[in-house]
């Protein structure tokens, strides 16, 4: 693993957004873009509308027609990041798959997602802010881990149905093996102790995870 080293060259805050957070709205997509951009450089609180609109080369009136305050501005990068980040693979019909298969993959997915810069320097200004802005925590956890929480605790609820596992609790059990999946970077990425993981570290944190996933829930302990 990497560790991360003071003379290391670090991506910009602009270049952690390569692709459009509006696609659909060119000068939409350069307010989010600049506003993204200053909060992952600066933090939220000394950003201001009038930096953010100098940024996107737009007026502080075309910044206000968008967005009515700079919290519902932070907000929607955080809607439109969690949007672009996507990442769920599960099967679009959950019956009669194999577990480790669809375990692996979606912790693949998961892990790439969430290792990724962006994601890293994203959750970096979330926890910042947290405490004195609580609703862009609810934000994010409704729209990023909740969503994949949620829809990986659809398919342990079949494979249980089917016999293959024996999970009691679904979305106990999908919120344990992403907890499991993130535990070797999760924290010190946050910590920033150490900065990329690679395809073979993330597969290695994936067959570990999957491999006492399904020792503890196999149907027989049940």
């Amino acid at each position: 693993m990497k560790r991360s080293q003071a003379t290391r060259p670090r991506k910009s805050a602009g270049a952690l957004f390569e692709t459009p957070l509006d696609a659909e709205n060119p000068k939409r997509n350069a307010v989010l873009f600049a506003a993204a951009k200053l909060f992952l450089e600066q933090g939220y609180e000394p950003v201001s509308m009038d930096a953010i609109a100098a940024e996107a080369n737009v007026s502080k009136r075309t910044v206000y027609s968008y967005f009515e305050s700079k919290t519902e501005l932070f907000s929607a990068i955080l809607l439109a990041h969690c949007n672009s980040m996507g990442g769920i693979s599960l099967p679009d019909e959950f019956a009669g798959h194999d577990p480790r298969k669809v375990l692996t993959e979606f912790g693949r997915v998961f892990l790439r997602t969430i290792t990724s810069p962006r994601a890293v320097a994203m959750q970096r200004v979330i926890f910042r802010e947290v405490e004195r802005l609580p609703e862009i925590g609810k934000i994010f956890f409704q729209n990023g881990p909740q969503r994949h929480m949620a829809k990986l605790a659809e398919y342990l609820k079949q494979a249980e149905t089917e016999g293959t596992l024996a999970v009691g609790d679904p979305a106990r059990a999908a919120s344990q093996f992403m907890s499991i999946a993130k535990a070797p970077f999760h924290l010190q990425q946050m910590c920033g102790l150490i900065d990329a993981v690679s395809a073979a570290e993330i597969e290695r944190a994936v067959t570990e995870a999957v491999t006492f996933f399904l020792a503890a829930y196999r149907p027989d302990r049940a």
